[in-house]
Protein backbone atom coordinates (compact mmCIF):
# COMPACT_ATOMS: atom_id res chain seq x y z
CA UNK A 1 0.00 0.00 0.00
CA UNK A 2 1.32 3.44 -0.91
CA UNK A 3 0.00 6.31 1.00
CA UNK A 4 -0.60 9.54 -0.50
CA UNK A 5 1.28 12.01 1.73
CA UNK A 6 -0.89 14.93 2.21
CA UNK A 7 0.40 18.42 3.96
CA UNK A 8 -0.70 17.01 7.56
CA UNK A 9 0.99 13.73 7.26
CA UNK A 10 4.11 15.39 5.77
CA UNK A 11 4.85 18.19 8.91
CA UNK A 12 4.17 15.24 10.76
CA UNK A 13 6.67 13.45 9.53
CA UNK A 14 9.44 15.98 9.33
CA UNK A 15 9.02 16.84 12.91
CA UNK A 16 9.96 13.32 13.37
CA UNK A 17 12.60 13.41 10.96
CA UNK A 18 14.04 16.53 13.08
CA UNK A 19 13.09 15.43 16.65
CA UNK A 20 16.59 14.47 18.78
CA UNK A 21 14.76 11.36 20.51
CA UNK A 22 11.37 9.50 20.24
CA UNK A 23 8.21 11.26 21.01
CA UNK A 24 5.28 10.54 22.16
CA UNK A 25 1.86 11.27 20.44
CA UNK A 26 1.13 14.42 22.72
CA UNK A 27 4.79 15.31 22.63
CA UNK A 28 4.19 15.50 18.32
CA UNK A 29 1.02 17.22 19.06
CA UNK A 30 2.42 19.96 21.21
CA UNK A 31 4.94 20.41 17.94
CA UNK A 32 2.27 20.75 15.50
CA UNK A 33 -0.56 23.11 16.48
CA UNK A 34 -2.34 23.08 13.62
CA UNK A 35 -3.04 19.66 13.59
CA UNK A 36 -5.42 17.88 16.07
CA UNK A 37 -4.27 14.78 18.00
CA UNK A 38 -6.67 12.70 16.51
CA UNK A 39 -4.84 13.10 13.22
CA UNK A 40 -1.83 12.96 14.95
CA UNK A 41 -2.59 9.33 16.55
CA UNK A 42 -3.78 8.27 13.22
CA UNK A 43 -1.13 8.97 10.58
CA UNK A 44 1.36 7.64 13.69
CA UNK A 45 -0.61 3.78 13.52
CA UNK A 46 -0.58 4.39 9.26
CA UNK A 47 3.26 5.15 9.50
CA UNK A 48 4.17 2.76 11.73
CA UNK A 49 1.94 -0.23 9.87
CA UNK A 50 3.91 0.88 6.82
CA UNK A 51 6.66 0.69 8.50
CA UNK A 52 7.93 4.11 7.67
CA UNK A 53 8.48 5.10 11.55
CA UNK A 54 8.99 2.89 14.14
CA UNK A 55 6.77 2.48 17.22
CA UNK A 56 8.08 1.24 20.56
CA UNK A 57 5.95 0.51 23.34
CA UNK A 58 7.44 1.66 26.97
CA UNK A 59 5.33 1.54 29.84
CA UNK A 60 1.62 2.77 29.24
CA UNK A 61 3.08 5.11 26.52
CA UNK A 62 3.93 4.67 22.83
CA UNK A 63 6.59 6.27 21.47
CA UNK A 64 7.86 6.48 17.81
CA UNK A 65 10.33 7.91 16.04
CA UNK A 66 12.01 7.92 12.48
CA UNK A 67 14.79 6.02 11.75
CA UNK A 68 17.66 7.04 9.26
CA UNK A 69 19.85 4.22 10.07
CA UNK A 70 18.00 0.61 11.45
CA UNK A 71 19.05 0.84 15.02
CA UNK A 72 18.26 -0.75 18.71
CA UNK A 73 17.42 1.09 21.84
CA UNK A 74 18.50 0.94 25.74
CA UNK A 75 16.15 2.32 28.21
CA UNK A 76 17.24 3.57 31.74
CA UNK A 77 14.48 2.83 34.18
CA UNK A 78 15.07 6.07 36.34
CA UNK A 79 15.22 8.91 33.92
CA UNK A 80 13.85 7.42 30.84
CA UNK A 81 16.95 8.27 28.76
CA UNK A 82 17.13 6.25 25.73
CA UNK A 83 20.71 5.49 24.29
CA UNK A 84 20.48 4.07 20.93
CA UNK A 85 22.87 1.59 19.32
CA UNK A 86 23.49 -0.73 16.56
CA UNK A 87 23.99 -4.73 16.70
CA UNK A 88 24.56 -6.59 12.97
CA UNK A 89 21.36 -8.48 12.28
CA UNK A 90 23.39 -10.97 11.14
CA UNK A 91 25.38 -11.67 14.98
CA UNK A 92 21.90 -11.27 16.45
CA UNK A 93 20.28 -14.04 14.51
CA UNK A 94 22.81 -16.80 15.13
CA UNK A 95 22.81 -15.74 18.71
CA UNK A 96 19.30 -17.36 18.29
CA UNK A 97 18.92 -20.37 17.46
CA UNK A 98 15.08 -21.06 17.10
CA UNK A 99 14.11 -24.42 15.28
CA UNK A 100 12.11 -24.23 12.37
CA UNK A 101 12.13 -20.64 11.97
CA UNK A 102 13.26 -18.00 9.51
CA UNK A 103 14.68 -14.79 11.32
CA UNK A 104 13.41 -11.69 9.18
CA UNK A 105 14.00 -8.85 11.67
CA UNK A 106 15.14 -8.38 15.29
CA UNK A 107 14.16 -5.72 17.13
CA UNK A 108 15.78 -5.42 20.69
CA UNK A 109 14.87 -2.90 23.76
CA UNK A 110 17.01 -2.89 26.58
CA UNK A 111 16.24 -1.42 30.10
CA UNK A 112 18.78 -0.67 32.36
CA UNK A 113 20.45 2.29 34.70
CA UNK A 114 22.29 4.13 33.20
CA UNK A 115 24.97 6.24 34.26
CA UNK A 116 23.42 9.71 34.72
CA UNK A 117 20.30 8.33 36.11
Amino acid sequence: MSITMTKKRTAILDALKAAEDLLTAAELYERLPDIDLVTVYRNLDLFSKEGIIKKLQFDDEARYEYQKRPHHHAICTDCNRTIHFTVSEEKLAKLLPIKEFSIEGVDITVTGRCKHG
